[in-house]
């Protein structure tokens, strides 16, 4: 056994895959694992950024303290101060008791910061100070404390770009990319696809499921598709498919990949009856306000679904930006 295969064994085995692109990727984090240093995770959503991380902290000497994940894009604007620094107790409307925060909590370990380009400026450059002075201050608090914490951080954004357009602060970019991994998407990843998608429909018999077998037609169909939501929708391709199916094995059918030729698919819009005609009298009308609000509907539905659920991604794909998705949704309840 070489010594990535001996390091993965010990510290990365829920890291599924023997692609080139997949061991070049983890040479990289068995080397960092070991250092202090700030680490980036770049990538496509759903490429295992995640699993990256808790292997960089169960591989480094800081493996015996807390691993923290925080959700960025999770956290309400005004509330990012609170939830990474603490507050004291009445700081804030409705800020009944004292809270240590994600820094704090992390202390002595690693604190994982998902989607971390979705921050908004203020917020940058708070943490900014908290990664230079290792310190942090609580809201309402004049004292600072001190932390000792290794930031992991990710995003499926381009910071660069971001940092060009004035969104993101070029400071902390270069402050959490000492050392920036980018991991490869699923369709860069050859075998692995198969390989991951085995072992899903093992999860899916393990939870009580049927052990069903991947067709040639599955097969051929997962090898052609393009996987723009990655690892995170094989498995709930798979999931869904397992759930579905009427046989023991799968085929390209019950995948319902779409388009398998390879590119990103684009967002549908499914295709219903055409209503019954109406009747030519003066009371009959056309509501076009309806009828756009019920597209509009089924293309957020159907963008969300593609997106896992986050509202980031999902605004991508429908070109809007997320502030608009966000009134959108709550308009529609």
């Amino acid at each position: 056994m070489n010594e990535l295969a001996s390091w993965r064994a010990r510290f990365a085995d829920d890291i599924l895959g023997d692609s080139v692109a997949l061991r070049r990727v983890l040479e990289i984090v068995r080397r960092v694992a070991g250092s202090s240093s700030s680490v980036l995770l770049t990538g496509e959503t759903g490429t295992g950024k995640e699993l990256v991380a808790r292997a960089i902290h169960r591989a480094s000497p800081r493996a015996s303290r807390p691993f923290v994940a925080v959700n960025c894009a999770a956290i309400p604007e005004n509330l990012v101060e609170s939830e990474l620094f603490g507050h004291v107790r009445g700081a804030f409307t409705g800020a009944s008791a004292p809270r240590a925060g994600r820094f704090a909590a992390a202390c002595g370990g690693t604190l994982f910061l998902d989607e971390v380009g979705e921050l908004p400026l203020s917020a940058q450059a708070k943490l900014l100070r908290a990664l230079e002075q290792r310190t942090v201050c609580p809201v309402g608090s004049d004292g600072e404390v001190a932390v000792d914490v290794r930031v992991v951080a990710a995003t499926h954004r381009d910071l660069e770009e971001m940092v060009a357009r004035g969104t993101f602060r070029a400071d902390l970019y270069f402050r959490l990319s000492v050392v920036p991994i980018e991991l490869p998407a699923l369709r860069a990843r050859g075998a692995d696809i198969e390989l991951l998608a085995e072992a899903a429909l093992r999860r899916v018999a393990q939870r009580g499921g049927t052990h069903l077998q991947l067709d040639d037609s599955a097969r051929a169909a997962m090898r052609a598709y393009g996987w723009p939501g990655n690892v995170r929708e094989l498995n709930h391709v798979l999931e869904r498919a397992s759930v579905l199916a009427d046989g023991d094995s799968l085929s390209a059918h019950d995948l319902r990949l779409g388009d398998i030729s390879g590119s990103f698919p684009a967002i549908s819009v499914p295709v219903e009856a055409p209503a019954p005609a109406m009747p030519a009298t003066d009371d009959a009308t056309l509501d076009l306000r309806a009828a756009i609000e019920s597209l509009e509907r089924r293309m957020i539905r159907e963008a969300l679904q593609r997106a896992q659920g986050n509202r980031t991604e999902a605004a991508a794909l429908l070109g809007l930006n997320r502030t608009t998705l966000v009134e959108k949704l709550r308009r529609y309840g």
